[in-house]
């Protein structure tokens, strides 16, 4: 087993965790439907983080053949699925109680943290390349990151929904712009 089999092995863990509790929260959503007041900027959210988890995990092909690797490298790279996880466990409540949930309420309870893990991860996916490559790319796929981390900072600073809003329809955007990269064959 290579260096890098063994680091997509452990990053694989991580994200499937992630995914996994995404998944689960979105089923305890429909279990609870008659329960759960939904708001389609929360909807948004979920999704952009289901992509983040499966566009990451994709992207860390790139280095494939890189060689050899540093524990800082793998640590920054091992950043990005560990955040990812952080913000699926802010995405959805438990829902097993018998009450009422307002997506909407949720949502902006967590928003600052949420935003600012994926901030985070942006940020730790531009460090792990720059370690690892040695230089800061901007286009492409990077391109998106940056796009991402300037669309995020107003949700951070401002709770308010219209900021919000025009915010998660320019994420969909986004997110729709990093998909096509994923469109491409990989390796």
């Amino acid at each position: 087993m290579s260096i890098f089999e063994f680091l997509l092995a452990l990053y694989a863990i991580v994200a499937g965790l992630g995914v996994s509790l995404l998944v689960r929260s979105v089923g305890q959503m429909i279990e609870a439907r008659d329960r759960v007041r939904l708001y389609w900027v929360h909807t948004c959210w979920i999704a952009l983080v289901f992509v983040g988890h499966v566009v990451s995990w994709f992207a860390l092909w790139r280095y494939a053949q890189h060689n050899p690797w540093t524990i800082l490298q793998a640590l920054l790279l091992l950043c990005v699925p560990i955040l990812l996880y952080l913000i699926s466990h802010l995405a959805v409540p438990e829902l097993e109680d018998d009450r009422v949930h307002d997506m909407r309420e949720y949502y902006f309870r967590h928003a600052r943290w949420t935003q600012g893990l994926l901030l985070g991860v942006l940020v730790a996916g531009a460090l792990a390349h720059f370690v690892i490559e040695g230089s800061l790319d901007l286009t492409g796929a990077r391109g998106v990151r940056a796009a991402m981390a300037v669309v995020l900072v107003p949700g951070i600073i401002s709770r308010h929904p219209t900021v919000h809003a025009v915010q998660a329809a320019l994420l969909l955007l986004v997110m729709a712009i990093a998909v096509s990269y994923v469109a491409q064959p990989v390796g």
